[in-house]
């Protein structure tokens, strides 16, 4: 897969394949650690050889921090070290026994790999497209507008009076009116409620009877 990237949007896991990949990891891995002033040239024929083993920008840099057993490296660059003599140094603790390289500490991908995920993501996160409101959509967004549009707190309390008494009015039998406030008058007057009375013996202090009494 032949794709020409910038060199400040190459993906730090991918493995470079090609010759003009290597160049364009080399340039990232100069832009990722700051050496600007590195010679990319000598800096590639450091590099090359472990790119070729399926190293990554991003493993050289892990390299360049930690050992393989996870122990620092030391001290950043100093400014009078080559950026490739100084990259070489810290690469000499990941051969192993001094006779081949070890795995790269930060598992990498091909650019196709690489592409094909990022394209996998890019349709998952992508929004979905809108689907058309149906009746009852339309009207409850038709009502939201028209509630935004009474800015007057007076015909903000009508309108929310209203909806409460079509709610209420929802709640009637078919055919039957509303009760009234005579209504309830009326129903309370017809009650006739019976309340145990206890009197107490003036003697003894004990509750002798029940007298039923009308409330």
């Amino acid at each position: 897969m032949r794709v020409q990237l910038d060199p400040r949007q190459w993906p730090g896991r991918v493995i470079p394949e090609t010759d003009d990949e290597i160049d364009t990891a080399v340039e990232a891995l100069c832009l990722r650690a700051s050496w600007g002033d590195a010679d990319r040239a000598l800096l590639r024929e450091v590099v090359e050889p472990w790119l070729r083993e399926g190293w990554s920008v991003d493993a050289l840099l892990a390299a360049v921090d930690s050992r393989p057993d996870g122990t620092r490296q030391g001290r950043p660059r100093s400014r009078d070290q080559a950026a490739h003599d100084f990259l070489r140094v810290r690469l000499w603790s990941w051969w192993q026994g001094g006779a081949r390289r070890a795995r790269p500490p930060v598992a990498g991908m091909t650019l196709g790999q690489w592409w094909r995920v990022n394209r996998r993501n890019a349709r998952l996160t992508a929004p979905r497209p809108r689907r058309p409101l149906g009746e009852s959509g339309e009207r409850a967004r038709e009502e939201v507008r028209s509630r935004a549009r009474l800015r007057d707190p007076v015909e903000r309390a009508r309108a929310r009076a209203r909806r409460w008494q079509e709610v209420l009015d929802s709640l009637l039998v078919p055919g039957k009116r509303p009760p009234t406030f005579e209504d309830s008058r009326r129903l309370l007057a017809e009650v006739v409620v019976q309340a145990p009375a206890h009197p107490v013996c003036s003697r003894c202090g004990c509750r002798t009877g029940v007298l039923p009494y009308a409330a």
